[in-house]
């Protein structure tokens, strides 16, 4: 006995010693973890800091939510806005099927369970269903937390109470104006099908809607299409008659009690549609409706960002914060206006028209700009180098008239001087030649030979000016013509000069103007002169011919040649026959090569260039 009491207490010292033991050590261990989270940075510490608990209940899931556009913009601008985390937790009501009876119980249950005794910081219902549901079950969830209501209906929220903390951005929406804004864009409007679905919150929107528009009964047909299937809807807004159109309201789970995509099954109603198609959201301009006074989600979600910061931040009053939403400004597609032959002037005062076809001018405005600048440019250059042709066109024919006057005024002062020479100083030194040989026999003697001398050089006088008056004005070429002056004057330069002048001259026809009977011959004339002078040639030949209805002169040599220079001058005399071939409408030129000999050719009309 005394043995068993002396194990025992062996037992027990060991067992104390043990416990003793194992209390130090978890001593020890405690103070190595307090020294090494002491040593922790502050920047671990405050990584570790909780993030602000955001609860968003969405009415709808995102499948078929027309929130989900304002919920993506909420959050995003509400991260921007605070200054720390901020964690989110997203969950819906699918308030399609939801039965606040049915259903709210087991909901509360789960979100009680997912935050435990770590409540949110902040609960946003979204929508009307959401707003409902948490604000009669807030008792039970989160009752020290602040709620943000998002986007409710002002009916859907009778009843619910909110406190001081407590923020809401809420809408009204105005029934008759939806339909009265319906018949101000389509004035011939005589009925309106009503397209929505079968849910109970489809269904109290019904009911609002058939309560609101009883006085517009006599104004247009309203057809409620809420009761059929989506593919009966389509059949429906496919056969309706002439001067409808549709208010497309919301669509969950359609008369079938078949869930749908919100966003699809409005394609697929205006892909159906034999009308105009009207909407309610901003979200749904540029997916089919025509447009109007909708709600901005994008607008709406930054102004109730604001409101949650705001709350977060305790910068409520004594009273909760209410902010009602005021539609925007009216919008329009105008894609589907001209599908549907909408005039712009039905549309109300301050409408936007978007996703306007750009124009040829929108798309390419710099580029046609800088094109008509161009062209602008060219045609003024065009038009500058007109004029300067115009005018340098005026100034050749000024100089040509000049020229030809001066050309005309000179043969005519030659026609004189030779006249004169002909008629007057010829004679006279005719008559003094003639004297000087009388008197040969009386001064016979020593100085009869002076007299003599005296007699032959006033023949030769008289015989040179007979020559001057000739090459002057030859008259044969007033009283024989081109043929045979031109004969007379290759005679001339053969026998004066000593140049063999071959000569070939056709037959001519008759009324060659004297213009060009002067030309041609002052351009034989020049071309013989400088043959004689320049060319060191043996022969020569002078052909005349009718060509091309005109006369063709050719005047060849046999000489040393030349090699013409471009951008050169000519001499006096070539530039002489160009001239006297230009006045009369004609063409000149002149071939040449060193050693090969010189080819004047000219050409000219019958009747000169002035007839």
């Amino acid at each position: 006995m005394t043995q068993s009491l002396a194990d025992e207490s062996c037992a027990s010292f060991v067992h104390d010693l043990w416990q003793w033991v194992v209390a130090g050590a978890r001593l020890v261990r405690f103070a190595i973890g307090i020294t090494c989270l002491a040593s922790l940075p502050a920047a671990h510490a405050a990584d570790a800091a909780r993030p602000v608990q955001v609860l968003i209940i969405n009415s709808f899931s995102r499948e078929n939510s027309p929130y989900e556009v304002f919920a993506a913009h909420f959050r995003r601008d509400l991260a921007q806005r605070l200054k720390t985390p901020v964690a989110f937790y997203d969950t819906s009501l699918d308030g399609a099927r939801f039965e606040p009876a049915r259903d709210s119980d087991a909901f509360v249950a789960f979100l009680r369970t997912r935050f435990g005794t770590d409540p949110p910081d902040l609960v946003v219902p979204i929508g009307p269903p959401a707003a409902r549901f948490y604000g009669l079950n807030r008792g039970r969830l989160f009752p020290g937390t602040p709620m943000m209501l998002a986007v409710p209906e002002e009916r859907v929220m009778r009843g619910i109470e909110l406190g001081p903390r407590d923020a809401g951005t809420v809408i009204s929406l105005d029934v008759p104006r939806l339909f009265a804004h319906i018949l101000e864009v389509l004035p011939a409007t005589t009925t309106i099908a009503v397209v929505s679905g079968d849910s109970p919150i489809e269904r109290f929107w019904v009911n609002v809607v058939r309560q609101e528009t009883q006085t517009l009964s006599e104004r247009a047909r309203i057809d409620y299409l809420n009761k059929l299937s989506l593919g009966e809807i389509e059949k429906r807004v496919a056969s309706l008659p002439a001067n409808s159109a549709i208010l497309f309201v919301q669509m969950y789970v359609d008369g079938a009690g078949v869930s749908q995509d919100h966003d699809l099954a409005l394609t697929r109603i205006r892909a159906a549609a034999a009308a105009p198609v009207f909407g309610l959201f901003g979200s749904q301009l540029g997916k089919g409706i025509v447009g109007g006074p909708l709600m901005s989600e994008v607008a709406a979600a930054s102004k109730t960002a604001d409101l949650a910061r705001a709350v977060l931040a305790g910068e409520g009053g004594a009273k909760p914060t209410v902010v009602r939403l005021e539609l925007a400004a009216p919008a329009y597609d105008w894609r589907e206006l001209q599908r549907w032959r909408i005039r712009e002037s039905n549309l109300p005062d301050g409408s936007t028209v978007l996703f306007r076809q750009p124009t040829l001018w929108d798309e390419h405005r710099w580029a046609i700009v800088t094109g008509a600048a161009a062209l602008l440019l060219q045609s003024a250059l065009l038009v500058a180098l007109l004029v300067q042709r115009s005018r340098r066109r005026r100034a050749e024919n000024e100089a040509r008239r000049l020229s030809g006057r001066i050309l005309t005024a000179h043969e005519d002062e030659r026609r004189k001087l030779a006249r004169e020479l002909h008629d007057d100083f010829t004679p006279r030194l005719a008559r003094l030649a003639i004297d000087a040989a009388r008197l040969q026999p009386v001064t016979a003697g020593p100085d009869s030979a002076g007299g003599a001398a005296m007699h032959e050089e006033l023949s030769r006088l008289s015989q040179d000016v007979h020559g001057l008056a000739y090459r002057l004005h030859p008259t044969v070429l007033e009283d024989l013509g081109l043929g045979d002056a031109l004969h007379s004057e290759c005679e001339r330069v053969s026998k004066g000069q000593g140049l063999a002048v071959d000569r070939h001259i056709d037959a001519l026809p008759t009324g060659i103007a004297p213009a060009v009977t002067v030309c041609l011959f002052r351009v034989a004339q020049e071309a013989l002169r400088n043959i004689v002078r320049h060319a060191g040639a043996h022969s020569a030949r002078v052909s005349l011919a009718p060509k091309d209805g005109g006369i063709q002169l050719l005047v060849t040599d046999d000489g040393v040649g030349f090699e013409p220079r471009i951008g050169h001058s000519a001499g006096l005399g070539i530039a002489s026959m160009r001239e006297r071939v230009r006045e009369v409408g004609g063409k000149f030129s002149i071939r040449s090569e060193p050693g090969a000999g010189t080819t004047v050719q000219a050409w000219a009309p019958l009747a000169g260039e002035n007839g």
